[in-house]
Parts: structure tokens; sequence; C-alpha cells
């Protein structure tokens, strides 16, 4: 499975890029997602090293400021992305620059500098998983909730070594939080009160990492999700 194009996901605003990633012997999806902000420019989340032709591609689209990094694991691409938008700002949380040191991050997304400086966001970090540590974003004019490793799900349209390991972990065509990531909730009620907070927006879909886009439910999934888990949402 190469690199796919764009698909559009929100007229005009909002684009999804799949390319295939092993992890722990298994080839799954990874999503990039990104968003045209307000003023024009993009925003890409959890970006991939991209193609000469990508590139262009994306600034065909407007012109790329921020590269956002949702969490300590889904900063691979970010540099060799940063190297072709040497214009872009990087956001994201100190514990990814610690797994890789050819990482630089310019805005902390733990502080107040990203919210002030891109409104449209509401800026929601999943407390209680420090293993984790990822933030969830908001984007307010398309109601859609973008995250990477809260949840994930298999389907038919992933490789068979997914799919055979994804019924076994039962998360084949069923929305689950991670195995790695249930297993580290050691503060369950701060994750719950990071849960309902993204539940309490206003939400017409959910994009992660690993998973088709979730339209139709997506709160009510993602609750459900997390209730399995014993995080009362």
């Amino acid at each position: 499975m190469p690199m796919s194009a764009l698909t559009n996901v929100v007229d005009d605003r909002i684009w999804s890029l799949d390319r295939p990633v092993w992890f722990s012997g298994v080839r799954l999806r990874a999503r990039t997602t990104v968003v045209r902000l307000d003023d024009g420019s993009l925003l890409l989340h959890s970006p991939a090293p991209p193609t000469d032709a990508l590139a262009e591609q994306l600034r065909a689209l407007g012109p790329v400021r921020w590269l956002l990094v949702p969490n300590c694991f889904h900063h691979l691409g970010t540099p060799e992305a940063a190297a072709h938008f040497p214009e872009a700002q990087v956001v994201g949380p100190a514990s990814a620059r610690n797994k890789n040191k050819a990482l630089r991050i310019h805005v902390d997304i733990h502080g107040a500098q990203f919210g002030e400086q891109v409104a449209e966001f509401d800026v929601l970090p999943l407390l209680g998983v420090p293993f984790l540590d990822e933030t969830v974003l908001y984007h307010r004019p398309t109601q859609t909730l973008l995250g990477a490793d809260i949840v994930l799900c298999a389907g038919a349209k992933d490789h068979w070594t997914w799919r055979y390991a994804a019924r076994m972990l039962g998360c084949y065509e069923r929305l689950r939080v991670p195995p790695d990531v249930k297993k580290k909730i050691p503060d369950k009620n701060a994750a719950a009160r990071s849960i309902h907070a993204m539940l309490e927006r206003p939400a017409q879909r959910l994009m992660v990492a690993h998973a088709d886009v979730i339209e139709e439910g997506c709160r009510d999934r993602l609750a459900q999700a997390w209730r399995l888990e014993g995080v009362e949402v």
C-alpha cells in the first residue's frame, strides 16, 4: 500500500492522507490530517514524511504554518516534514522530543501559546495516561475531533496482518482503546474528566491515526471504548 493521495473529508477545510507503517509485526494505516485554517494556512496533524509531489500538492492548498505532533509517538515524520516546510512551526509535547533527537519543537502543546495563536481549536489534553501524553484538538468550524491513539479500529481496507491481529485483540470493526494504551491508565478519574471534555464538544466526526473517519455516533462510540476500560464518562 503506497502513500495515498489526499482525500477530501470536509470541502475546502479538511483532507486526509493514509500511509503504511509497521508496528509490532503488523502493518497499519497511519493518517495525516490536513486542516485549512481560517486565515488560509494549513495545519498538518501527525505529519507524514512528504514526497516532493505531496509537498507541492499541499502548497497548492495553502502555506503550511503548523506541524502538530499529537502525542509522544506520532513524531517520526515530522523532522522530514519540517525540512520541506521550514517556515512551519512544530507544536507538540516535550515527551516526543525526548524520544526523537531529530525533532525540534517550537511550541509546547501543553502551554497557552498554540491555543492563543490558532483560536479556532479547543486544545484538550488526555490526562491520566502519561504513557501516551496525547492532546486532542477540537476544530470548531468543522465540528471535528482530531486525535491519534485515543482509539483505533481495523477494517476491510487494512493489511491482512492487522486484520488478523485486530480480530484477536477485539478491535476489528470495533472502536477500542489501543491495547498498549489500555494497560497504562494509572489515573482513570483524570482520564474520565478529559474524555468528558471531548464529549461535551458537538463533534460531527472523529479522526484518529488508525481507523476510518468516524462520523455516525462518533461521541457515543468514543465514550463506549473508554468505558470498556473502566473509565466512567
